[in-house]
């Protein structure tokens, strides 16, 4: 059975990208959220792992990332955000900083997948 890996990302090309190498290169099955709320809707499904940009257009995905963790479900932070904004209760989760290769993307999800 195929892993569900939830992209959460309000910047649709950014997002097309990365649902293409989960498809492509990983074998997996994207799931696109574009806000903070379509995330947490989404998050309630099958989710094996998650890149989470910080900032969308709604609000910060703090809360989508703690629910993660609750839940075991491996993730990466890619944003171009400051890691320092990250709260210290998630400072020590694996962050990307945008714009970042996708050798880079593929090894952080193979890791967890």
């Amino acid at each position: 059975m195929s892993k569900h890996v939830l992209i959460v990302e309000d910047d649709e090309l950014v997002a097309d990208h990365l649902a293409a190498l989960v498809r492509d290169q990983l074998g997996c099955v994207p799931i696109v959220a574009g806000t903070a709320g379509e995330a947490m809707t989404l998050a309630a499904e099958r989710v094996d792992f998650s890149f989470l940009d910080i900032k969308l257009s709604d609000g910060m995905t703090f809360a989508l990332a703690k629910l993660l963790r609750a839940r075991g479900v491996p993730f990466v932070f890619v944003s171009a955000s400051d890691p320092a904004k990250v709260p210290r209760d998630l400072s020590e989760m694996p962050f990307l900083r945008k714009p970042v290769a996708a050798p880079r993307l593929l090894a952080a999800a193979r890791q967890h997948l």
